[in-house]
This record gives C-alpha cells, sequence and structure tokens, in this order.
C-alpha cells in the first residue's frame, strides 16, 4: 500500500509564539541599544543643556523600552520604532540650537554677573532669579524683551514685583511659542534625510539576516530600492515613508519567524524518519513560482521510500511509498503521532492526496496531483 498525504503544520502555539517573542526581544534590544547609546552620546556632549524636553522624553522612553523587552516584547518593539521616528532628528537639533545661541549664551552669562552688582535691588534680584530659569534655547527668543525690562527696572518705570513677573511670564511664554516653533522646522526640515537614514538602517538589517530564498531577500531589496527612488524624486512623502519603512521591518521579521518554525520542523521530520529507520538525504530548498519549499527524501533497504516537502506557509505534504499491505499505514500513525508527542508539531486539515493499495513503483522524489479530500 502506499499513500500520500498533506497537513497543515504548525509548531504549537506556546512555543511558536515564545520564539516569536525571542526574535522581537532580540531586535528590539539591538535597536534599543543603539538608541541608548546615541543617548548617552549626546549628554556627553551637553545637548541635553540645548533640548531638556526632548532628552527627558527620550530618558523616559528609554527606560520603558529596557523594562518591556522582558515584560511585553511587543510592546517595546512599538516603542522604539517611535522613538526611532524622532531620535534622529535630535541630535541635529541641539546642535544647531548650540551654534545659534552661543552668542545669546554668552550675553545671558553677562547678565548674571551683572546679578552680583545689583543685589541690593529686590527687583532686580527677582529678574535675575526668572532669568536663571529660562532654558538656553528659549533665550535667543527672550533676550530682547528681558532686557527692555532690565532697563526699565534701572530706570524706575517699573516698580511693582507683580507687575514684573506678570511681564516676564509673558516674554517667556512668547519666546517658548517661537522655540517650539524654531524646532518644529528643524526637525521636518531634516525629516528627509532622517528617514532616509532609516532606509539606510533597514536595508543593512537585511543584509546582515541570513533569509533562505534569494527571492524573498531580492523582494526585501526591490522594496528598499523603490522606497529610497520615491522618496528621493518627492513621489512618496517622508510619512508614509517611515510607516513603510516599520512594515517592511515587520515583514522581515515575520519571514525570519517562518523559516525558524520551518527549520525546526524539517529538523524534527528528519529526527522521526531515523528514528524509524530511514536513511534521509540531505535536505533540499526547491524554489519555482515564487514559492519554495524543504524537500526531504529518505529511504529504507528493503524499497521503502518517503518524499516530504515542507512550505514556509504551514503546509507538510508526504508521501509513503513502496509498502506492502498495511505497513504503510503503521509507519505514517508512528510518524504523525510521534511528531506532536516528541516534537510538539501539530498537524491538521488532512487532505489524502493519493493512496493505492497496492504497492506502486511511483517515483517517489515527487509527490502525485491528483489530489482528493479525505473523506
Amino acid at each position: 500500500m502506499s499513500s500520500s498525504y498533506e497537513y497543515s503544520y504548525e509548531l504549537e502555539a506556546e512555543l511558536r509564539r515564545e520564539k516569536y517573542l525571542k526574535r522581537i526581544s532580540l531586535n528590539t534590544k539591538n535597536f534599543y541599544n543603539r538608541y541608548n547609546q546615541q543617548y548617552l552620546n549626546m549628554r556627553e556632549r551637553g545637548l541635553a543643556a540645548y533640548i531638556p524636553d526632548e532628552m527627558s522624553r527620550l530618558e523616559s522612553d528609554l527606560s520603558k523600552i529596557k523594562r518591556l523587552l522582558t515584560e511585553n516584547p511587543e510592546k517595546a518593539k512599538e516603542l522604539s520604532f517611535e522613538v526611532g521616528s524622532y531620535i534622529r532628528s535630535m541630535s541635529s537639533l541641539a546642535s544647531k540650537a548650540r551654534e545659534q545661541f552661543e552668542q545669546a549664551e554668552k550675553k545671558r552669562v553677562e547678565l548674571l554677573r551683572a546679578e552680583r552688582e545689583q543685589r541690593q535691588n529686590i527687583l532686580m534680584k527677582e529678574y535675575f532669579e526668572i532669568l536663571r530659569t529660562i532654558d538656553p534655547i528659549v533665550v535667543n527668543y527672550s533676550i530682547a524683551p528681558m532686557q527692555q525690562l532690565r532697563n526699565e527696572i534701572e530706570s524706575g518705570r517699573l516698580t511693582s514685583l507683580f507687575e514684573l513677573r506678570k511681564k516676564t511670564a509673558s516674554v517667556i511664554s512668547a519666546a517658548e511659542s517661537k522655540a517650539a516653533e524654531w524646532k518644529a522646522n528643524e526637525v521636518k526640515k531634516n525629516r528627509p534625510k532622517n528617514v532616509a537614514q532609516a532606509i539606510s538602517e533597514a536595508e543593512e538589517r537585511l543584509k546582515s539576516e541570513k533569509i533562505e530564498s534569494l527571492e524573498k531577500t531580492q523582494e526585501f531589496l526591490s522594496k528598499i530600492s523603490e522606497l529610497k527612488s520615491n522618496l528621493e524624486s518627492g513621489v512618496l512623502d517622508t510619512e508614509s515613508a517611515e510607516k513603510q519603512v516599520v512594515s517592511l521591518e515587520s515583514a522581515l521579521d515575520e519571514t525570519l519567524i517562518s523559516e525558524d518554525t520551518r527549520r525546526e520542523t524539517v529538523i524534527a521530520i528528519i529526527k522521526q524518519l531515523r528514528h524509524q529507520e530511514f536513511t534521509v538525504e540531505n535536505p533540499q530548498l526547491v524554489q519555482t513560482d515564487g514559492k519554495n519549499y524543504v524537500k526531504i527524501v529518505a529511504k529504507k533497504p528493503s524499497g521503502k521510500r518517503v518524499v516530504c516537502n515542507v512550505d514556509l506557509y504551514g503546509k507538510l505534504a508526504y508521501k509513503f511509498d513502496n509498502y506492502e499491505g498495511m505497513a504503510c499505514l503503521k509507519d505514517i500513525e508512528k510518524f504523525n503521532v510521534d511528531l506532536k508527542k516528541v516534537y510538539s508539531i501539530k498537524l491538521s486539515d488532512e487532505r489524502v492526496l493519493w493512496q493505492n493499495p497496492d504497492r506502486l513503483s511511483m517515483d517517489a522524489n515527487s509527490l502525485p496531483n491528483n489530489e482528493r479530500r479525505n473523506a
């Protein structure tokens, strides 16, 4: 008797989930380490003084990612993409701010030095205390009106502490709005460059990963090339490009997880066939019509043969060939039971592809095409 079946295969849900979370955690940890190093570099360069809000947000997000890596890798991944979308602009933003406001900082230092000479004046002391609280990036937009308030104090035109606080609050609020607008413009101006960098990083990661399918690798490379071209030509806006980068990263993860799952399934099938005293040939990766599957051929000295095809979509098709009588069904039953019991390979959605009660001499290197669903 000879038989051929097709099944849907999958690792037990818990194991597949565990593999998924491990890969997500590993990839996200790499992103975390990269972003954390960028954060430390920016702190060492003293950029926190120029973008305190952004640095505080980054520090908080990195702390959350680190915690979520063990508690919830999926949320850590989502947050890492969010960090990636804004961290690239921070260094250039702070550097520009420092360059633009160096002169303003000198003026502020001069004003603070003058504070020591004006300690007797209550209003002047309050004035300098307020000046001390202004962020460096805001100074450029507040220095002129703040200087005007100082002149009013020195000339005696401003004598009320309440009035001083009211006016400085108004000055600082207006300056913060202008500084925020400047930041937004800087981020917008640098976004194409930052998105292009994100695409390059995705390309580097793709080239460093070992994808079995050359066609799949080429598909990813083509998408990246198209992304680059569309971004450079203006066909694609930066926001859409950034979303496509995230989608591509996720698709790459899914491909690698599917290949890892199939690899473990192939290993389990080979072990089981050897346990059933088959001699197993080296598995072959067959690529055809844009799809690929791993082909496993096993034989016994008696002539009994097994051919298994394992694809990336959870399909296992096999044929036990050149058997006498019911011995075929016994080997198939042991093969199926042990895959689930020993190796956690769940088989479902059985379809009988081909079955003949007589011993046939069909070529065991190919599965029959006359499929029919098992009744």
